[in-house]
């Protein structure tokens, strides 16, 4: 059997993690089918190529949003006619228009959050790219023979708001081995004393940075001693430069402390010098965030949405991510001097990091439903 794995797209986070787990699991185990992989980065991705294992890369200009339809539509469907693959494991955010067999990994939560409030903060070329996007996901998804969602909530959505007939669900893997081989190096980051809030992001418009804003206003209002950690640069965007000049201007840079973008390797180190993790994200298909933290034992207090429910479950308190003054109390609520609920919910994380599948695990409900569509 000849496989394609497209992840021309899996260019960063989630996507990039996925291709490179599978790749690196699928070059150990082997196995008796022919394998092409379209990757985003040739280079990077040569060290899996073998005796069943290609490694394929097209030019960068087809990776354009603008351009993606014309990647989707015609330059991989001729690719696959050409290369007489039998089955397609997808692994984009926009479905292959082909009749070859394929299976789907969907992991765009703006195409199952219609109505989500990131919709209304994105600015018009972002919104424009998405609806784009949403076009042609919309048109493809007929050729879809198999749709894995990483979650039960998202599966649902697939099913009532797409029609989806053939909806499998295979949760994330949680792969820590990052943070385990990197977990003796030592990096002291410039944060000042107080309670320091993590949030490790990089600037988008649905992580909601923004009301970073208006609860630095109410800690300094309140004279708590509350820090917010972040991790976000100028060049991320001109909403990004935005943020960082109001924060600049109105002299809140003594709670909003932004350390900017953080090495893999120095991750764990930044982890280890806070105190909690607050993320008042509004969309998120599955974040490793949630995870790590739990691993390097962290409270988390986040958004009360069903995207970070299905994830934490017990072991973070919840908030509405609009409303400082609900955000605030949560933070009260966790370091309250007299109460152990802070311990409780290390301990919930550590108790449902165990619940979370491994590599393996998932690898191989992969290559089930890949070999037996």
């Amino acid at each position: 059997m000849k496989i394609l794995i497209n992840g021309f797209s899996a260019k960063t986070g989630g996507g990039k993690s996925i291709l490179n787990n599978y790749l690196k699991l699928l070059s150990k185990k082997g196995g008796d089918h022919q394998y092409i992989v379209i990757v985003p980065y040739v280079e990077a991705y040569m060290k899996f190529e073998s005796c069943f294992i290609e490694i394929v890369g097209f030019s960068n200009k087809y990776q354009s949003a603008f351009i993606l339809p014309y990647t989707y539509n015609i330059l991989i469907p001729k690719f696959v006619k050409s290369r007489k693959v039998d089955v397609i494991f997808n692994l984009a955010d926009i479905p292959i228009k082909s009749n070859i067999k394929q299976i789907f990994l969907f992991d765009w939560a703006y195409a199952v959050y219609p109505d989500s409030l990131a919709w209304k903060r994105m600015n018009k070329r972002d919104l424009l790219k998405r609806r784009a996007k949403m076009f042609f996901f919309k048109r493809n998804i007929k050729y879809i023979d198999a749709c894995i969602a990483q979650n039960e909530i998202i599966k649902e959505r697939l099913e009532k708001i797409f029609a989806l007939q053939k909806v499998v669900c295979i949760n994330n893997a949680v792969s820590l081995d990052n943070h385990k081989s990197a977990s003796e190096v030592k990096v002291d980051f410039p944060i000042p004393d107080g309670v320091k809030l993590l949030y490790l992001t990089y600037y988008y418009s649905h992580k909601n940075l923004e009301i970073f804003l208006d609860l630095a206003r109410l800690i300094r209002e309140k004279q708590s001693d509350f820090k917010l950690v972040i991790t976000i640069d100028k060049s991320h965007g001109p909403n990004a430069e935005k943020f960082l000049d109001v924060v600049k201007d109105e002299k809140l840079e003594d709670i909003i402390i932004n350390i900017g973008p953080v090495k893999m390797e120095h991750v764990p180190s930044l982890y280890q010098q806070c105190d909690a993790l607050l993320m008042p994200t509004l969309l998120e298909s599955f974040s490793g965030t949630y995870v790590e933290a739990m691993y390097h034992e962290l409270p988390i207090i986040t958004s009360d949405l069903d995207f970070a429910k299905i994830v934490c479950k017990n072991a973070a308190v919840y908030f509405n991510p609009i409303d400082e003054m609900d955000i605030f109390a949560k933070i009260l609520l966790v370091f309250n001097s007299q109460s152990e609920f802070k311990n409780e919910l290390v301990q919930r994380g550590k108790e449902r990091l165990n619940e979370f599948h491994n590599w393996n695990q998932v690898f191989e409900k992969y290559q089930n439903l890949i070999l037996n569509l």
